[in-house]
């Protein structure tokens, strides 16, 4: 009987220990964190430039609406002169860039004359993503 009890005190011993040992250890849980880490530190800087040159075709693509709203005013009067690009409802198109949301290019009538303009989408104050670019009457686009 004296052999049966002490089999019996091992299996629930070894119960024990299987409840006991639920969980992860501290070295684990750091390894984990680290894995994380790692990849975190190798996903951001590419996430940033996909945001960057996202917004920078966006802004690419606000100009081009400026442009569009721009012909549509020269159809009118046969001028550029008079044309604002300013946020007010005077302005033929949006002065920012995305139009919701946080602004990343403010978008700007840089000059117009009679049979000219040049629109120009900037950073806004603070950005650090992409570089001043500008499209002029002919359709001529360059970043400057």
């Amino acid at each position: 009987m004296n052999v049966d009890m002490k089999a019996d005190m091992k299996a629930d011993m070894k119960a024990d220990m299987k409840v006991l040992q639920r969980g992860y250890t501290l070295i684990e849980l750091l390894v984990v964190v680290a894995i994380i880490g790692i990849i975190s530190a190798i996903a951001l800087p590419g996430y940033q430039s996909y945001t960057c040159d996202t917004y920078r075709g966006q802004a690419v693509a606000q100009l081009r609406v400026c442009a569009l709203a721009l012909d549509r005013y020269y159809s009118d009067g046969f001028t550029y002169v008079g044309a604002v690009i300013n946020g007010t409802a005077a302005s033929v198109c949006t002065n920012r860039s995305p139009v919701e949301g946080a602004t990343k290019f403010d978008i700007t009538l840089a000059s117009s004359s009679a049979s000219d303009y040049t629109v120009r989408a900037a950073k806004a104050t603070g950005e650090s993503c992409g570089n001043t670019m500008e499209l002029t009457a002919d359709g001529t686009f360059s970043e400057l």
